[in-house]
C-alpha cells in the first residue's frame, strides 16, 4: 500500500504542474472516456452482426481411418449480439458492421436466452446432416429419422402468424411428409414465392393431439432474396442418424446452421486419402440439407471480409448470396456460388488443380 500511495501521488503532482491548457486537454480527453464509456450500458432497439474469427474445428473420428491435409477448409462465422449504443455508433462509421431491427433477428414471444439455445439446437443438427451429407457422397448408406418440426417461434407480420403456434408440430407440406428441419427447407426450396401451400401439423387440444391443415402463401425471405418462406423458426424433434462410426465435430457454443457445407467438406477431405485443396487455402458458407443442397446464410459480407482476412484464395457462397459477395472479389481472391455439395467438390476441384 505504501509503494501504491507514492505512486498515485506523484501523478497527481505531475498533473498540478501541467499548465493550464494541459489541464483543459486532459479534462476533455477524461470527459471523452466517461462519455463513450457509459454508451456501453445504453441499449438500443438493434441487433448488429460484426466479422467473426474462420474456424476449422477438430474433428474426431471413431474406429475408422482418417487424414489430415495440408491446406485448410475455413467456416466463416459472424458475431451477433444485442447492440449498446457505443456498437450502433461504432457501425456508421465502420463497414464491416450491419445493424438489424430486433423484430428481424428475434421473433415475437421468444428470447434472447431461446434464441441462443435454437441456436446451438441448429448447429448440432447441421452438423450430423453435414456428417451424413459427406459419408453419402463417400459411398455409405446413411439412414435419417426424426419426429417432426416444432414451431419455436413467428416472425412479426408472418402469413402464419395467426394460423401457426408455438409447439406445433410439422408434418406435412402438400402430399410430402415431412420429418426434419432439413427436409422441410428442402421441400420448401421445390416450390416459388407467391405459391400457396398445405401444411400439416398436430397440435394438441384440450388434452388430445389432432391433426390439423393449413393453407398459406409463401413469402420472400427476410434475408435472402429469391428465397421463399413460411415465416416461423423451427426445429427437429428427436432427430436421428445412423452412423457408421463415431464422427465429433467439436463446435464448441458456436451456434447457427450456416457451418454446414464447410463441416461437411472437412469431414469428407478427412476420410478420403487424396487432399482435395492440394495445400489451397479455401473458406466458405452455406447451409446444407440432407439431399445435398447448399441454402442461403445471413451476414455474408461479414463472412467475406472474416475470409480475405484469413486469406482465402477460394470463397465459397451459397447462390443466394452471390450477388451480394461478389463485390468484395479480388485477384488474389475468387467468390464463387455453389448450389450443392457436389458441386462444391467440383469447385475445388478445378481451383485447387490450377
Amino acid at each position: 500500500m505504501p509503494a501504491l500511495y507514492l505512486f498515485v501521488s506523484s501523478k497527481i503532482r505531475n498533473v498540478k504542474n501541467f499548465s493550464v491548457k494541459q489541464k483543459k486537454l486532459l479534462l476533455v480527453i477524461l470527459s471523452l472516456f466517461i462519455v463513450l464509456a457509459s454508451l456501453n450500458f445504453i441499449p438500443t432497439e438493434y441487433y448488429f452482426m460484426s466479422p467473426g474469427p474462420p474456424y476449422q474445428w477438430d474433428i474426431e473420428y471413431g474406429d475408422i481411418e482418417n487424414y489430415s491435409f495440408d491446406g485448410n477448409l475455413f467456416q466463416l462465422t459472424v458475431r451477433r449480439d444485442e447492440a449498446n449504443a457505443f456498437i450502433y455508433g461504432w457501425s456508421m462509421i465502420n463497414n464491416s458492421y450491419d445493424l438489424y431491427p430486433r423484430e428481424v433477428i428475434l421473433p415475437d414471444g421468444v428470447t434472447p436466452k431461446e434464441l441462443s439455445e435454437i441456436s446451438i439446437q441448429n448447429m448440432r443438427t447441421s452438423e450430423n446432416v453435414a456428417i451424413a451429407v459427406a459419408l453419402r457422397n463417400i459411398g455409405y448408406d446413411i439412414e435419417s429419422k426424426g419426429d417432426g418440426v416444432s414451431v419455436v417461434g413467428i416472425l412479426d407480420d408472418s402469413p402464419v402468424q395467426n394460423k401457426l403456434q408455438k409447439g406445433d408440430l410439422l408434418n406435412f407440406i402438400n402430399e410430402t411428409k415431412i420429418s426434419s428441419a432439413s427436409e422441410f427447407i428442402s421441400t420448401l426450396r421445390t416450390y416459388t414465392i407467391g405459391e400457396t401451400i398445405s401444411i400439416g401439423l398436430q397440435r394438441e387440444i384440450e388434452g388430445s393431439l389432432e391433426q390439423l391443415y393449413i393453407e398459406t402463401t409463401l413469402i420472400e425471405h427476410i434475408e435472402y432474396t429469391g428465397e421463399p418462406m413460411v415465416g416461423f423458426l423451427a426445429t427437429t424433434v428427436n432427430e436421428r442418424f445412423d452412423f457408421p462410426f463415431e464422427i465429433d465435430i467439436k463446435t464448441g457454443n458456436v451456434g447457427g446452421p450456416s457451418a454446414g457445407l464447410m463441416m461437411a467438406l472437412n469431414v469428407y477431405n478427412n476420410l478420403i486419402p487424396e487432399d482435395i485443396t492440394n495445400s489451397m487455402i479455401v473458406a466458405g458458407t452455406g447451409t446444407i440439407e440432407i439431399d445435398g443442397s447448399v441454402g442461403p446464410v445471413g451476414g455474408i459480407k461479414q463472412k467475406v471480409i472474416a475470409a480475405k482476412r484469413a486469406g482465402a484464395e477460394l470463397i465459397l457462397v451459397p447462390n443466394a448470396n452471390y450477388e451480394e459477395a461478389k463485390i468484395f472479389e479480388t485477384e488474389e481472391t475468387s467468390i464463387v456460388a455453389v448450389d450443392s455439395f457436389t458441386e462444391a467438390l467440383s469447385v475445388i476441384s478445378q481451383y485447387s488443380s490450377r
